[in-house]
């Protein structure tokens, strides 16, 4: 389905203001396209008569939209037994390596990171995850290694 039909569908619908029907609306719109370009999510809020502060959240509390074409989501557990097992500094370690912005994106555009409170691996802290696949018991200095290896397959 193209992205003018996916707007003119949604348009239409009575509970378009419902935010799982909106969900669902931007989940269609990146399969349309890929991700979610600033232009696709303000067009959105204007089609759901929502306000784009809205649509914002609703990217960032989804894992699964994104608002970049990147390649690689990297998800680093900002638990209470992670935090205290050196999971800032991991996390810290892994932004300054990929140069990470404010908008959680790499400098590159490759990489999404992004924090979790909980992986559900407290065992293994500090944790993270690399396009799903986890990572456990990482120590701060060991971090670029596994990065370096992980985005190269």
């Amino acid at each position: 389905m193209d992205i003018d039909s996916i707007f003119a569908y949604y348009a239409g619908q009575r509970d378009k203001q419902d935010q799982p029907v909106i969900v669902e609306m931007l989940k269609e719109l990146q399969e349309a396209n890929g991700f979610l370009t600033e232009a696709l999510k303000e067009r959105a809020a204007e089609t759901a008569g929502v306000s784009l502060s809205f649509i914002n959240l609703l990217v960032k509390t989804y894992p699964s939209l994104k608002a970049a074409a990147c390649s690689h989501v990297i998800t680093v557990c900002s638990g209470e037994r992670c935090g205290k097992k050196c999971g800032g500094e991991l996390a810290a370690v892994i932004r300054k390596e990929l140069q990470v912005g404010k908008n959680g994106i790499s400098k590159d555009g490759t990489c999404l990171v992004k924090n979790q409170n909980c992986l559900k691996q407290c065992r293994t802290s500090p944790n993270f995850m690399v396009d799903g696949v986890l990572y456990s018991n990482v120590r701060p200095e060991q971090a670029r290694e596994l990065l370096r290896k992980a985005l190269e397959d």
